[in-house]
């Protein structure tokens, strides 16, 4: 049999501070760690960003999880608690091309309706047959892709040549829930599973083609000059993520009890009303639905 393609994975949690998930299975698996081990290749975990944490905030200068460019680190003008802990977890890690590890799942939680949201950074034939691989062990998987809009990724988890994003939702920020624990919990070992099969390269029969969601981009809530929120996501879209918005469909209920509806092309949405991009004024994300055939 050839030598394992991944030797070394890490298993990051607390990337946001209060995405309590992520932190609680860590600190679970640091007691009871004999769950995560496979026979082929070495597991790690980390919890990326402890003060936030500690705090319960996602952050608390600047998202880390967009610290992780060649541009915000190169940034000598940026300072504060997030950009020092990004260059921190280089040193420690390894920066993009030098990463010690081979494969980094970093864990996630969303208010939105999300699922169990795989995130992909970039497209190749790994990838696409570990999401192949998870669509055949769970029902509820969704695949996402920010590959298109971002060539030099700014997640923690782009610092490893191979790495995914396990993102479930809907949960409020800071909520240890049961379901969702659970569900992480199990597609992180699926992850680990997928890993152990392909490096004894006996991947079990994967399906021809995967769907992906691709971001396009995001639409913001209707401000006053304040910045004020003048209307809130429609009931009619709460909680449809990706689903299809058509031409004409309800968006955002006004204050004033007017509707305003969308009027450009049809698209998907996610991240409905996710309460983590309020502080930037996004009510939901826009997507294209596509087919990528797998490569046999």
């Amino acid at each position: 049999m050839s030598e394992p393609v991944i030797k070394k994975v890490l298993i990051v949690g607390g990337t946001h501070g209060n995405e309590s998930t992520g932190v609680f299975l860590i600190n679970k698996w640091r007691q009871f760690p004999k769950s995560l081990q496979r026979a082929s290749f070495q597991v790690d975990t980390l919890l990326a960003n402890p003060k936030a944490i500690a705090a319960n905030v996602r952050y608390l200068d600047k998202d880390l999880n967009r610290c992780f460019s060649q541009a915000v680190l190169q940034d000598e003008t940026l300072i504060g608690h997030e950009i020092e802990r990004a260059h921190q977890l280089v040193d420690q890690l390894g920066g993009k091309g030098a990463c010690q590890y081979d494969l980094i799942i970093d864990l996630h939680t969303s208010t939105a309706n999300m699922g169990v949201n795989l995130v992909l950074t970039k497209h190749d034939a790994f990838h696409h047959s570990m999401m192949g691989y998870m669509s055949t062990q769970r029902d509820d998987v969704v695949v996402t892709s920010e590959a298109e809009m971002i060539p030099d990724h700014h997640f923690l988890c782009a610092l490893a040549e191979r790495n995914v994003i396990v993102e479930v939702g809907p949960v409020a920020q800071g909520l240890l829930h049961h379901e969702t624990i659970e569900k992480t919990e199990q597609a992180t070992y699926q992850l680990l599973d997928f890993v152990e099969r392909y490096n004894a390269q006996q991947l079990p029969e994967l399906p021809e083609s995967i769907t992906v969601f691709e971001y396009t981009g995001k639409i913001s809530f209707p401000r006053n000059e304040n910045n004020e929120p003048l209307g809130i996501v429609h009931k009619d879209i709460q909680y449809r993520d990706f689903s299809l918005l058509n031409t004409g469909d309800p968006i955002f209920l006004m204050q004033d009890g007017s509707v305003i509806t969308y009027r450009d092309k049809p698209t998907y949405i996610s991240f409905v009303n996710e309460a983590a991009y309020y502080d930037q004024g996004f009510a939901f994300c826009t997507l294209d639905k596509k087919l990528i055939p797998l490569c046999k």
